[in-house]
């Protein structure tokens, strides 16, 4: 008897320490894997400030595993950030403050560890986790560039602050509008083509009437910065008739992320970039090639990929090709945000994200390495009001070329750039100002993660997210409130009713804000009106709103780097479909990097462009052109 109590004891005994080994980890516990390998936070950092978009619920935790195996609980590899779950490709964590939250993707969306959001899936989807590449380390040799000096840079061609945060025109915060930049990027398509209709405030398929408008009376504009692929030219070419603006997002959109800070060099963004533009030009303007809807002196903003600047390479290219402005960077996170500067000076913030050192710069200046030029593909006298007419006295010489061919040649030309080395004059930048809470830092919207997942959810969260980030605006020094978007967050009923609300919500609180296209407001900063003299006019539907679409079936044919081929010479094709206005401007073949025509041979790229037009010797041969005939005439 006493043999068998002794038994039993044993028994529990053992089956009791078996138990506590198979018990999950406390929170407090380092889990043993290699993703746990992450130091602890600084003690120093201050705690975000409170939010009401989390005040009711928090992200859902990480489950236990239900079959009671020995499964550590996910560790975030760094505080903040977007990682996949590594057993659900339809899950991801979102990690704040070293903490995990798990998350669920829209219905038939999947994660994409690579692209941090939630994706279609197709054959590209990068399901489960992957390697982080190494931060790259990016120079921030700007020791050429002035800081802000307000004596010599004023508006309307210049603006800057030593901090970032001084209201244009040094008006009183009372006076001034707060403008709300709606912004999508991405291609236009049937997909998100409707949602962003009904957002903007159109109702019927054709109807150019908005039931949202700005406190003037007019209708409420956004912009658009596209990228060419499965992109709706009839669409575009419809919004830009409405008076939205239509930017620029490159052609490819290629991964990885890092080719755009890593390796692109000053030819290669200007064939994504003024690419893209030639496209537009040619495919959303319904068959017309003067006098359209789009043109060179419209199409004048930019946005990078993945917000990766691509350092001089890039902001040379720009301002070589006379883009008004760029909207790439991202501003540090900031209780007070920061207004668009140009880049006549160093920015008002280092590379690394931080507040400005203005005591570490150097005394020189460096200038642009470019003139303007008169070939159209330079777009015309290269200034879309970056600064005054011909004739007027310039401020800081330029150098008599073009562009310089060394620079072009160079296979790294920017690497590893983030901000820019030098002054591009008249260049603005309007940069992005983060928004966050307890749970979120992001820069796109869809890249934000909020408790409530559930589609029968009214949104409520979401909403004081948005009100809370532009509040922080509004109650300050009213710098632009930008609404940053990608096609995943059309994909949510909850996320567009939470979206609907706030507009709504804004428009019937506030008598003083205004949602605006990029162009707009730099309009407004180059002369800033107080409200109480203010009076912006409303723009017209302009001519040529595309009704009546047509759809071009084309090829598209690629070589093994994935850039233009002809038919003979690809070693990969498909067939694409690609609506326009006009059937007459339907390609030949697909339109892509390296061959933005469409044709079937003698592609021409960007570059070649340029150097036909200004000749072997980098002149202008449409200047010389005239002026030869001057001399013969004479």
């Amino acid at each position: 008897m006493k043999t068998a109590i002794f038994l039993i004891l044993v028994t529990l005994l053992i089956g009791q320490t078996w138990g506590q080994g198979r018990r999950a980890p406390q929170s407090g516990s380092q889990p043993n894997s290699r993703r746990s390998q992450v130091p602890s936070p600084p003690s120093s950092t201050p705690a975000p400030p409170p939010s009401r978009g989390v005040s009711r619920n928090k992200p859902e935790e990480p489950e236990e595993s239900e079959d009671g195996d020995d499964q550590a609980p996910f560790a975030c590899p760094r505080s903040d950030g977007l990682y996949a779950d590594p057993s659900n490709c339809k899950r991801f964590y979102l990690c704040g403050a070293y903490h995990a939250y798990s998350q669920a993707c829209p219905p038939s969306l999947y994660f994409d560890d690579k692209l941090k959001f939630c994706t279609f899936k197709t054959a590209s989807l990068i399901c489960g986790p992957v390697e982080e590449d190494p931060e790259e380390k990016f120079s921030t040799n700007q020791e050429k560039l002035t800081i802000c000096n307000k004596q010599t840079c004023q508006l309307p061609n210049c603006f800057c602050s030593d901090e970032g945060t001084t209201i244009p025109g040094s008006l009183p915060v009372s006076q001034v509008p707060q403008f709300i930049l709606l912004s999508f990027s991405g291609a236009v398509n049937e997909l998100v083509f409707d949602p962003y209709k009904k957002i903007l405030g159109y109702s019927g398929k054709y109807s150019t009437a908005q039931s949202r408008n700005n406190p003037n009376g007019c209708g409420i504009k956004s912009t658009f910065f596209i990228n060419h692929e499965y992109a709706n030219y009839a669409e575009i070419q419809w919004l830009a008739a409405q008076g939205h603006e239509i930017g620029l997002h490159t052609i490819t959109h290629r991964t990885p992320e890092t080719w755009w800070t890593d390796r692109a060099n000053y030819s290669q963004w200007a064939e994504e970039v003024i690419g893209m533009r030639e496209i537009l030009l040619k495919f959303a303007n319904g068959g017309v090639t003067t006098n359209g809807v789009l043109t060179r002196d419209n199409i004048v903003g930019h946005r990078g990929p993945y917000f990766k600047p691509g350092g001089d390479a890039m902001f040379e290219m720009l301002h070589d090709f006379g883009l008004m402005y760029d909207s790439t960077i991202v501003a540090p996170r900031s209780p007070v945000p920061i207004w668009p500067f140009t880049f006549d000076h160093r920015q008002p913030f280092d590379c690394s994200n931080n507040a400005a050192n203005n005591n570490n710069g150097g005394n020189g200046q460096s200038g642009s390495s470019s003139s303007e030029g008169r070939a159209d593909i330079l777009n015309s006298d290269g200034r879309n009001g970056r600064g005054p007419p011909p004739g007027t006295p310039q401020r800081q010489k330029r150098s008599t070329h073009l562009l310089d061919r060394s620079k072009r040649s160079s296979p790294y030309l920017g690497r590893p750039l983030k901000c820019p080395t030098k002054a591009y004059p008249g260049l603005w930048e309007i940069p992005i100002n983060p928004y966050f809470n307890e749970f979120n830092t992001c820069h796109h919207l869809d890249q934000c993660v909020f408790p409530s997942a559930d589609e029968t959810d009214d949104g409520s969260d979401i909403v004081d997210f948005l009100t809370d980030n532009f509040n922080r605006h509004y109650s300050t020094n009213r710098a632009p409130f930008q609404l940053n978007f990608h096609v995943t967050w059309f994909t949510s009923k909850t996320k567009v009713r939470a979206l609907n609300k706030f507009i709504e919500q804004t428009l019937k609180d506030h008598k003083d804000v205004y949602f605006v296209t990029f162009q707009q407001l730099i309009s407004w900063m180059k002369d800033p009106q107080p409200l109480g003299t203010w009076s912006p006019k409303c723009e017209e539907p302009k001519s040529g709103a595309c009704n009546r679409p047509h759809t071009c079936v084309v090829k598209h044919y690629l070589d093994k780097n994935g850039e233009a081929a002809t038919a003979d010479e690809a070693v990969r094709s498909d067939t694409r479909y690609m609506p326009i206005c006009h059937p007459t401007s339907c390609p030949s073949q697909y339109p892509w990097y390296g061959n933005h025509a469409g044709s079937t041979r003698n592609f021409k790229t960007i570059m070649a462009l340029v150097d036909e037009a200004l000749g072997a010797d980098g002149n202008d041969n449409n200047n010389n052109s005239s002026n030869n005939n001057s001399t013969q005439s004479a």
